[in-house]
């Protein structure tokens, strides 16, 4: 459970580091941060008559931007924005037309907000102020009033962006080529992690199948003897004993025939795995483990025509 538990913890951990890495951006003047709201205007435009074009415009836009002004850095968070443009994406028709509405509004408010900012002479303070109430509304909830972890989190998201913008030619095909090998990485921990998964489940198939411990091999004793055992039962119309018994008579016959070495703890899955599948007997005795574990194992109750069919498959492995 601590190799699953690791493996789990690291591809969470990855695919909440590359969408935040990714989304984050430099920090950008205040022109550039109107120039921007400017473009997602126009995009928003394309989209009311082109609704698929909701998910590119999805893809480009950034989850915060971090604006440079005169009196410091501000954070936007676009994250309000992209979850109104992801419910456009996947909502119905009808109502589409209120979510585009309400986009564009937001996206109005802020340009309104950032040239009235720009053309601003007003002193520190009242500057402040101002920029409390706007950070006081729901859209810039997240930023405003985050607990010192968000804050250690948001500066290392930070910090990875710029340090993946050196590396390399900056650009978008470095975020490409880092996302590639991140992904790859990812995928590999995903592969191990369901290659481990699969081991611990056909061990626990195996530890988990019902093994009867037989005080001797099966072909210690003849399989005759098993037979006339298991019809002695079925003449009291005891059918899962029966069937239980002729299954043996099956093995002890096989098994004295050199089909394999005498082993007495060995699981009917096992026998069935000892003969090889392009034996012409491997067939039936499937059939017949099959039968037995359902009867057996399984606790099903028999009637005579199971035990007929269980005579039918020791018939075809060759005790007659």
């Amino acid at each position: 459970m601590t190799i699953q538990r690791a493996l789990v913890t690291a591809v969470f951990a990855f695919c909440a580091l590359i969408p935040a890495a990714a989304a984050a951006t430099a920090g950008i003047t205040l022109a550039e941060y109107r120039q921007q709201l400017a473009e997602l205007e126009q995009k928003l435009e394309l989209v009311t008559g082109h609704p698929e074009e909701a998910a590119p415009v999805l893809t480009t836009l950034p989850d915060i931007v971090d604006v440079s002004t005169g009196s410091g850095e501000v954070t936007i968070n676009y994250q309000h924005l992209k979850n109104d443009l992801a419910a456009f994406a996947k909502g119905d028709a009808q109502k589409r037309p209120e979510l585009l509405r309400q986009m564009q509004s937001y996206v109005q408010s802020l340009a309104r907000e950032a040239a009235a900012y720009e053309k601003s002479d007003i002193d520190g303070a009242a500057a402040e102020r101002n920029l409390k109430e706007v950070l006081a509304r729901r859209e810039f909830r997240k930023v405003h009033g985050q607990d010192p972890r968000e804050r250690l989190l948001a500066k290392i998201y930070y910090w990875l962006a710029r340090l993946l913008n050196k590396v390399g030619r900056p650009g978008k095909a470095t975020y490409n080529v880092i996302q590639v090998l991140v992904w790859i990485f990812i995928a590999g921990v995903v592969l191990a992690l369901l290659l481990w998964t699969a081991k611990r489940l056909w061990h626990r198939e195996e530890e988990s199948g019902a093994r009867e411990i037989i005080p001797f091999a099966p072909s210690a004793r003849n399989w005759r003897s098993w037979l006339a055992e298991a019809r002695e039962s079925a003449a009291r119309q005891d059918w899962r004993n029966a069937i239980h018994l002729a299954y043996w008579a099956g093995i002890s016959f096989l098994e004295s025939g050199g089909a394999w070495k005498p082993n007495r703890a060995r699981t009917p899955r096992e026998y069935l795995r000892l003969l090889s599948s392009r034996n012409p007997r491997h067939p039936a005795l499937s059939a017949l483990t099959r039968k037995f574990e359902i009867v057996w194992y399984g606790h099903r109750s028999a009637v005579e025509e199971d035990f007929r069919e269980t005579l039918g498959r020791l018939e075809e492995l060759g005790c007659r």
